[in-house]
């Protein structure tokens, strides 16, 4: 058998694991793993900032479904992915994080970039792991492949003190190492076909019901099941979070979350499908989620999401997609004919219709202010994307301006930070999504408070020929320049930035098309302009900063501002 070290039967496996490059930056503790990975032919995507890396690859992991690969230094390194590690463990997305570290001898003696993985990051990941036996690299490397991807997915870490990527030992003495293929991958569990029989009887016999759809359904690839299931019982159905899309918001029986709530309250039986109850579902509390006079069924392969503050009488711990299956084929089994649920299709119908031409008479009352107004600029953005592009909400204003515009057309459609909140991840997530999705339109809404915090990766798109579109929304501002004197009236220092940067010269530097959008009636030629060029974009445009997002109002009476 032959000798490898330590950093070569890491770029083995990850030869193995099919991964295709990794994103980060370097540092001595790393170098030799580095040169091993290259051997192996494994693109290496450069970034600025290490923090950008994992948005990077927590973008490759959302639009592929398999793990994003992403790689620090010690101390400084490692303390830098902590923030977007932190963001992919919310956002239920398969990271496998690689960090350096001092020689294990040193522990407690002042290395140089001294700092504990293991010690900082268990609460937020799957699992954490300092490797010190050198003959378990390949079980640990392999383990996190397995692990970050099983649901609900999520980072895992891999910290290597850097004595073991140089130290050379046999194959044979790899502890629990079997080749790729020699272990099978877990099954997915099927539901109670008793309790899944009870779910179908349920939702047949309802006269007002739903389905909602959320993460689980994007994991476990079931949005044709969905969009099968919900049509054979003419079921109306929502769809959430990674979800969103899997049965497409222009589909008669789809409705979306602007004008949910009257819906969710008339309904008598309600299937929640693989969807956490966050904040963002107002923890399945009222009046959005109602306690009295509904029915729930409950599906989801992870425990957390099969909440106990519903009132649940069908609880289903089980893969949504096997479990959809077993429901067509048990409605099937039962069905005579197509339910007749004209009355409360024409509730949901007339809901989204009133929704929409809402939405249109205030987009058609913006259309010639000056400068661009937000509402006009989502919806001009909106109406230009192609289908299937994917659209990364980052800016905390564009995405109160455009979420409720977006007819969401696939499963996995839109990205973005979800609870966790932050600003700056849509630069390197949308790098790895191209990477992930290649020739589709990848869009970042990018503010910039963001562009602050993770801007300078833009040139880590071009330096790799990315056509990633950034669209920084430049209100020379956190959230809106009238903002701070009513928020935080008392706080005199400004929020503010200074006024109108050329962002769209700044990127020109780095070989970007740029674009500058101040009025309506440049927008469009400017996209055109922009995704013609077949380079990375970015387009600065400088809307009406004194709109507020609406979000904002809702924010402003949750903190009794």
């Amino acid at each position: 058998m032959a000798e490898l070290k330590g950093s070569e039967y890491i770029a083995r496996i990850m030869k193995e694991e099919g991964v295709e490059q990794y994103f980060g930056v370097h540092g001595g503790h790393i170098w030799q793993m580095m040169s091993s990975v290259a051997k192996e032919g494994i693109r290496l995507v450069h970034m600025r900032h290490e923090q950008s890396g994992v948005y990077a690859a927590d973008g490759w992991g959302r639009t592929t479904r398999t793990p994003g690969v992403c790689f620090g230094t010690a101390g400084p390194g490692m303390a830098n992915m902590v923030s977007a590690l932190l963001h992919s463990s919310l956002c239920k997305s398969p990271v496998v994080a690689l960090m350096g570290q001092h020689t294990i001898t040193y522990d407690g003696w002042g290395p140089f970039q001294e700092g504990y993985a293991a010690k900082i990051t268990p609460s937020f990941t799957k699992w954490t792991q300092r490797i010190i036996d050198f003959n378990t690299i390949s079980y640990w490397m392999r383990k996190a492949f397995r692990d970050a991807i099983q649901y609900p997915a999520g980072p895992v870490v891999v910290e290597i003190p850097t004595e073991l990527l140089g130290k050379k030992g046999a194959e044979e003495d790899q502890l629990g190492y079997l080749p790729k293929g020699r272990c099978a991958d877990p099954s997915r569990p099927a539901g109670d076909p008793a309790l899944v029989e009870k779910a179908v009887r349920m939702l047949i016999e309802a006269k007002k019901p739903i389905v909602i759809g959320g993460d689980g359904i994007f994991w476990a690839d079931a949005a044709a099941e969905l969009k099968e299931f919900v049509e054979l019982l003419n079921i109306p159905v929502h769809t959430r979070r990674a979800g969103r899309g899997a049965v497409p918001e222009g589909h008669p029986l789809a409705f979306s979350g602007g004008y949910r709530r009257p819906i969710l309250n008339q309904s008598d039986v309600m299937a929640i499908i693989g969807l956490r109850m966050s904040m963002l579902e107002h923890f399945a509390m009222p009046p959005t989620y109602p306690a009295e006079n509904v029915r729930y069924i409950q599906v989801s392969e992870d425990l957390e999401e099969l909440t106990i503050r519903l009132p649940t009488e069908v609880s289903i711990y089980a893969n949504p997609k096997l479990v959809l299956r077993q429901m067509i084929d048990c409605a099937k089994d039962i069905l005579k004919e197509k339910p007749d649920r004209s009355e409360w299709l024409s509730f949901v119908s007339k809901a989204k219709e009133a929704a929409t031409l809402q939405l249109k008479e205030e987009v058609d009352a913006v259309r010639t202010h000056s400068p661009i107004h937000p509402e006009f600029l989502a919806q001009g953005i909106l109406d230009f994307l192609d289908k299937d592009a994917t659209i990364i909400l980052d800016s905390f204003s564009m995405a109160g301006f455009i979420t409720d515009k977006i007819e969401a057309n696939f499963a996995g459609q839109i990205l973005d930070s979800g609870t966790y909140g932050g600003v700056g991840h849509g630069v390197g997530m949308a790098i790895g999504a191209q990477l992930g999705r290649p020739g589709k339109q990848v869009i970042d809404l990018l503010g910039d408070g963001g562009l602050g915090i993770a801007g300078w990766d833009i040139e880590t798109a071009a330096r790799n020929n990315l056509p990633v579109c950034y669209l920084i929304f430049n209100n020379s501002s956190w959230i809106s320049k009238p903002a701070q004197g009513m928020v935080l009236p008392a706080v005199k220092e400004t929020w503010g930035m200074l006024d109108d940067i050329r962002y769209d010269k700044i990127f020109a530097e780095m070989g970007c098309h740029t674009e500058l959008v101040r009025e309506p009636e440049e927008l469009r030629p400017a996209l055109e302009r922009a995704f013609n060029s077949g380079k990375t974009m970015a387009i600065n445009v400088v809307p009406d900063n004194s709109i507020f997002p609406p979000q904002l109002k809702q924010r402003m009476e949750h903190y009794k501002l």
